[in-house]
Formats: structure tokens, sequence, C-alpha cells
């Protein structure tokens, strides 16, 4: 059964495991951003959906697209690792993730982005990173059972 609802004290328990989702996720969008820029100098401009959909070009440009869609791919297994935990990524680039929780009743989103090793942030549901609020005696801190 999928947990529903997080404490501070549970996501906190998987900042280690996003710290190696998220450093990989910054290394594979690099390298989609290198073969982007390698394939946009020897002319070819394609949307990423040609990018993963076609075989056309010389043996190099094919090898390109043949890494792009390997790079791709991990991407999205590494994204879907967060999901697995029960996050949902909101900014790839800086490594932004939201966990559903409670509080005073409420549903919120706890906030946790890369680099930070605590979870000190939340934000209403319909609210995003700029309405982030510090944690406060409101949010159950204390790591719980399953949903």
């Amino acid at each position: 059964m999928a947990r529903t609802h997080f404490s501070v004290g549970d996501v906190e328990a998987l900042i280690p495991a996003l710290e190696r989702i998220f450093t990989d996720v910054l290394q594979l969008r690099a390298a989609i951003r290198g073969i982007e820029e390698k394939l946009e100098r020897a002319g070819v401009k394609m949307s990423r959906e040609e990018l993963l959909e076609s075989d056309d070009g010389s043996p190099d440009v094919r090898r390109a697209k043949a890494l792009f869609r390997g790079y791709y791919e991990a991407l999205a297994d590494q994204l879907a690792r967060v999901k697995t935990l029960g996050g949902e990524v909101k900014d790839v680039e800086i490594g932004l993730v939201d966990f559903p929780s409670v509080r005073l009743g409420e549903e919120i989103l706890l906030c946790w982005r890369l680099g930070e090793k605590k979870v000190e942030y939340w934000h209403p549901v319909d609210g995003g990173f700029a309405s982030r609020q510090p944690v406060d005696a409101e949010v159950n801190r204390a790591s719980q059972t399953v949903d």
C-alpha cells in the first residue's frame, strides 16, 4: 500500500536516496544537453520527440540519437524512482521535490530541494516554491507508519 502522507522525519530518511538520484539526474541532463548541442553544431535541428523516434542521418548522427535515447530513458527511470518513493518532482534542474503531508487537518506539501540536509519548508497544495513556509510545530515531524 502506497504512503499517502509523510512526516518530516519520513522525508528526511529519504534524503540520502534523493541526493543519489538527483546526482544522476543532473549528470544525465548535462549529457542530454551535450548531445543536443553536438547535433545542433552538425546542423541537425530536431525536437526531442524526433530525436527519440527518428533514425535518419549519418552514422555519427544515428549514434548520437541512440545515445540521446539511452540517456533520456535513464533520466525517466531516475525520475520514476522519486515517484516510487512517494515524491513529486517539481523542478528537475534544481532537484525540487514535494511530498504530501497534513498540517492542522489540511493537505500540504513538504518541500525538499537538492542541497538541503533537512526538510525545513512546506507549502499549500495550491502554492509552490514561492509560497514555502518554515516547518512549524503544526507539521508532523515524527516518522510514522504507512497510512
